[in-house]
């Protein structure tokens, strides 16, 4: 039987019968959306630049909670929600595009961590022929009020993956691999 070390609202934290401890998110599970389109004879990505939480990594450590960094349309998944239905919710949420399942072109399950019982679902989504709404959309947290979308290269993204030497966006690269072996068959 698990017993709880510690509960809130959105975190807990458990021990199981063999003494092993792990986190937990409210909302286990999550996805990451990497959106594209055929741009020529390349591609462009949209990819949502976020904060990150409070990082005690000598590296980082002197960055603010505002700067923002690279990564893919991301969501929790609620209570009797598919994940790609979550997908396209957030992606709708947080980009204003209007995806079905159709724009889906490819999905994986990577384990988040040993340490947590998470799960992200990660999609790859063509938006080339997707409806694009002028609304302003998003959950009204601070955290969605700071994000940002930009638009960026081909050449761009794998810069992003390959040059940053501080901080490895695990959910933007696992995508990208997905986008290499399912649209770029590499």
């Amino acid at each position: 039987m698990t017993k709880y070390l510690y509960k809130n609202k959105w975190v807990s934290l458990k021990q199981t019968e063999r003494g092993f401890v792990y986190g937990e998110r409210r909302n286990v599970n999550s996805t990451a959306t990497l959106l594209y389109v055929k741009y020529k004879r390349d591609y462009k990505f949209l990819l949502r630049y976020q904060p990150l939480p409070e990082l005690k990594i000598k590296e980082i450590s002197k960055l603010t909670w505002t700067t923002l960094y690279p990564c893919c349309v991301t969501g929790s998944l609620e209570p009797n929600e598919t994940p790609i239905e979550n997908a396209i919710k957030e992606v709708f949420e947080e980009t204003n595009y209007r995806i079905d399942k159709t724009n889906i072109k490819a999905c994986n399950i990577s384990v988040a961590s040993t340490q947590m019982n998470e799960c992200v679902y990660t999609f790859i989504a063509d938006i080339t022929k997707s409806k694009h709404f002028d609304k302003k959309q998003g959950d009204g947290s601070i955290f969605e009020s700071i994000s940002q979308n930009h638009w960026v290269s081909h050449q761009k993204l794998k810069s992003i993956l390959n040059d940053n030497k501080d901080l490895y966006l695990s959910s933007l690269a696992s995508a990208y691999l997905l986008f290499q072996k399912k649209i770029l068959k590499i």
